[in-house]
């Protein structure tokens, strides 16, 4: 008799702890499977756009052409502008105040190039000019379709009298190399040299 008593409290106790334990398993989240990530999806690179990036590069035969077209041996590239310096030294500058005035002083003509995902240029510039040689470069900027931005004076009571033409515009390479060699025409030493013949 007390063999049953012991063998039905073992298994009441086997049945309670039995119990319990799924209890707790109930309590617990459910966890889920592992899952590999989604894989990332690239969209394919558009060609366009390779094709628009490469237009805007600088061509080396573009800017040499320039260069060469106004005398330069060579300008200077900073990062996707192309810049050309042109000091005025056929100037003999002096001031009332300051006597002489070195061509280091900000006496030099400057050109900005810089190419359009369209292929074409674009450019900023402006012309330090004797006022005698305004009129003329004037007139070529004007006949290559350059926009002129200003016009006006660089300092007071020098000889001889200065002016500086700030101008901008777009177009192909040959059309600016046009444009650009027409004005030098009439700047400095280049005025007083004869115009060549054209034989139509």
């Amino acid at each position: 008799m007390p063999y049953r008593r012991v063998a039905t409290f073992l298994l009441l106790a086997a049945c309670l702890t039995t119990a319990i334990a799924i209890a707790r398993a109930a309590d617990r989240p459910i966890a889920a499977p592992p899952t590999e990530p989604a894989p990332q999806l690239t969209p394919p690179a558009d060609p366009a756009d390779n094709d628009t990036a490469k237009k805007k590069i600088l061509d080396p035969a573009h800017t040499k052409a320039l260069a060469e077209a106004l005398g330069v041996k060579n300008g200077v590239v900073n990062g996707k502008v192309f810049t050309l310096t042109l000091p005025r030294t056929d100037l003999d500058l002096n001031t009332l105040e300051f006597g002489d005035v070195p061509v280091e002083a900000g006496l030099a003509t400057t050109l900005h190039v810089w190419r359009c995902g369209c292929g074409k240029y674009y450019i900023i510039g402006q012309f330090i000019l004797a006022d005698y040689e305004s009129n003329d470069v004037l007139d070529s900027l004007v006949k290559g379709q350059m926009r002129i931005a200003s016009i006006g004076p660089i300092l007071l009571e020098e000889k001889p009298r200065l002016v500086r033409i700030r101008f901008q515009g777009e177009g192909e390479m040959p059309a600016l190399i046009k444009t650009l060699a027409d004005c030098y025409r009439w700047i400095g030493e280049n005025r007083s040299r004869p115009n060549p013949i054209k034989l139509d």
